[in-house]
């Protein structure tokens, strides 16, 4: 007897003619043959239980919380009273220097533009090393998007201020 290869479809065509076959067949014969499983001499009764009145009368949800009767909570009510001399509230300068993280993405599609947070789009940022002060210029076009950091430069422009490899690095960048 010679083996024969059958091709993946026509097997898959096979298994599917084979599962709808059982599935027309045996779920009507289920239901058809499913009749009354009590059988015949079994019967329903109803019993009373007397209730004892000389019993204390206690709330139903009370006594069968199965993890007991609840104990009320005292928490403790701590007012925060501001000093007299005022709060101290730190507000960010806005002189348009920010610093953060910066990165190259290869969807940058010159090596003049960027993605800046915070900038418009079209703005000419200048974007400085923190640590070794070298600083490129480009115009902000790219539109934020998830992952990436604070700036986001073309690899060519970052090679200009930093080993592409250090990625992302500290960095100060102003409009």
């Amino acid at each position: 007897m010679a083996l024969v290869s059958v091709d993946p479809v026509v097997r898959q065509r096979r298994r599917f003619a084979f599962a709808l076959a059982l599935t027309v067949i045996a779920v009507p014969a289920a239901v058809l043959l499913d009749g009354d499983d009590r059988p015949d001499d079994m019967s329903t009764v109803v019993t009373a239980i007397p209730v004892d009145e000389t019993a204390e009368t206690a709330d139903a949800t009370e006594s069968d919380d199965p993890l007991g009767v609840p104990i009320p909570a005292h928490l403790e009510r701590r007012v925060t009273i501001a000093p007299p001399e005022g709060a101290f509230i730190a507000i960010p300068s806005d002189d348009g220097t920010y610093t953060g993280l910066a990165s190259f993405t290869y969807e940058s599609p010159e090596e003049d533009l960027c993605f800046a947070r915070g900038a418009e789009i079209g703005r000419y940022v200048t974007i400085t090393n923190i640590e070794n002060k070298r600083s490129v210029s480009c115009i902000v076009t790219l539109v934020d998007r998830a992952g990436f950091q604070e700036v986001e430069l073309h690899p060519i422009a970052f090679s200009r201020i930093a080993d592409p490899t250090d990625a992302p690095i500290r960095v100060e960048y102003r409009w």
